[in-house]
């Protein structure tokens, strides 16, 4: 019973972030609208615990669309972080080189796209959440995003790990696929041993937002730290 409390606290507190990400995000003009999927690719990552609410969120035939679709699609090329967001703010911290990984939106679509429409929108994982441009991606052949905006969605990035610190980072197809091999541990969340080509999230250890954005974030990283100290309260 303690682990499925638990599990059920983290997965609220994921969806109160997504939900303040959302918001946020209201502020800035971002061109994106029903069926431009451009950034909508096999490229997308996630971490273990983003895996764990889509499963608690959809029901079974959902979940049955999504391992069709995955089977159906048989893509093998698909980016493979080395390192979590927060592992890239340490290695900034420690005078490490980021390490060079390799991302061709050329290897293919998301293959939960259905006309292209996101077949599991509502719960889709903040790595699909922060490709926005505030111009047509087609028109331009680039994304554009305001640099404060970039901030934040680092921001937000970096909380959702500390989250699920511990757990699982890599492609969110491969988290999905090896979910649906029921490779989970009892709080329903991959376990790192079940899975290749993954890595392990770890805590924050610095904020990557820039001295000309720290008032402009204060209240958004005020308010995500109440929602991860709440839930590291209720699971005490």
């Amino acid at each position: 019973m303690k682990c499925i409390a638990k599990f059920n606290n983290v997965v609220n507190t994921l969806e109160q972030i997504y939900a303040l990400f959302d918001t946020a995000m209201t502020a800035f003009p971002f061109a994106c609208a029903k069926q431009c999927a451009d950034c909508c690719t096999c490229n997308v990552t996630a971490t273990g615990l983003e895996i764990a609410y889509i499963q608690d969120r959809l029901d079974d035939r959902a979940l049955d669309d999504i391992r069709v679709r995955l089977d159906r699609a048989g893509q093998s090329l698909r980016y493979r972080p080395l390192q979590t967001t927060n592992g890239f703010a340490l290695a900034c911290m420690e005078g490490r080189d980021a390490d060079e990984e390799e991302n061709d939106p050329s290897w293919g679509t998301c293959p939960l796209l259905e006309d292209g429409i996101c077949t599991i929108y509502p719960v889709r994982p903040l790595g699909c959440r922060v490709m926005m441009s505030t111009t047509p991606c087609r028109q331009t052949g680039r994304a554009d995003m305001p640099f404060l905006a970039l901030t934040i969605t680092t921001v937000f990035m970096q909380f959702v790990e500390h989250l699920d610190a511990g757990g699982v980072y890599g492609s969110f197809l491969d988290l999905l696929e090896h979910a649906g091999n029921n490779a989970l541990g009892c709080n329903g969340l991959p376990g790192k041993d079940n899975i290749s080509g993954i890595v392990q999230n770890l805590k924050i250890p610095a904020l990557m937002i820039p001295p000309e954005h720290v008032e402009k974030t204060r209240s958004l990283v005020q308010s995500l730290g109440s929602m991860i100290r709440k839930n590291e309260d209720r699971a005490m």
